[in-house]
């Protein structure tokens, strides 16, 4: 069963490395027409491939990029927001720098809102998908992540209510465990490569991103979707 996502035109953000960069793979796979942004520069993957340097912190630069796809496409029917940054990780709650907070909730949070407020004309049009990447952080926390997880379930309740605020476009967000990106690793090290440690891969989250933006996923709007190999599904009660 295909995904019937050749010749869409689709954005993805946060597309030089980690997640984003494995969306932008896969969709080219299924022969979409793929918009890559990212501060940093974007490897050369194919022919076509409309690569855009940005920061989706700052409305003008987003708001330019959203045309420039457009332009060069004809129109729009797929946002992908992967850009974030994981913040003061480790750090107590007590020792985090307001600036810290706040430079975190530019990208996490900010960046998804410019990317779909942006976008969302010429979603309506084409009766498009937006699909945010969140994680399991929106719903789970360890010590040392308060920032972290802030954003996370604000990307998650920007979900749900950007599903409500735009008719004829579907919203929805994937809430993965850790995954194995360059991210991660420099916040974790080696325990990704612990193997009592559940890591998943990028592209195994790029799947899960793929299947929501398609129209396979039709009827899944204002949804979370969480994958975390069942960890939060295990009560703490002893057993």
């Amino acid at each position: 069963m295909g995904l019937e996502l050749a010749g869409k035109a689709v954005l993805v953000t946060g597309a030089a490395s980690g997640i984003g960069l494995a969306c932008v793979q896969a969709f080219l796979a299924e022969g979409a027409r793929v918009g890559a942004l990212d501060r940093a520069p974007v490897p050369t993957l194919a022919d076509g491939l409309l690569a855009l340097e940005a920061d989706v912190t700052d409305e003008p630069s987003v708001a330019a990029a959203i045309d420039t796809v457009v332009s060069r496409f004809g129109g729009l029917d797929v946002v992908v927001g992967c850009a974030g940054i994981s913040g003061p990780v480790g750090t107590p709650v007590t020792e985090t720098a307001a600036a810290e907070f706040a430079a975190l909730m530019a990208v996490n949070v900010t960046g998804q809102f410019l990317l779909v407020k942006h976008a969302a004309p010429w979603l309506t049009a084409s009766g498009g998908s937006v699909v945010l990447l969140a994680s399991d952080s929106a719903f789970t926390s360890a010590p040392g992540m308060v920032p972290y997880c802030a954003s996370k379930g604000a990307v998650v309740a920007m979900t749900r209510a950007l599903a409500v605020d735009l008719p004829g476009v579907r919203v929805n967000c994937v809430c993965p465990s850790v995954v194995d990106t360059p991210m991660a690793r420099g916040d974790l090290g080696e325990v990704l490569d612990d193997p009592a440690f559940p890591v998943q891969a990028p592209e195994e989250v790029a799947w899960q991103v793929l299947h929501l933006a398609s129209a396979r996923s039709r009827a899944v709007n204002g949804q979370a979707v969480l994958a975390d190999f069942g960890v939060s599904a295990r009560s703490g009660f002893p057993a």
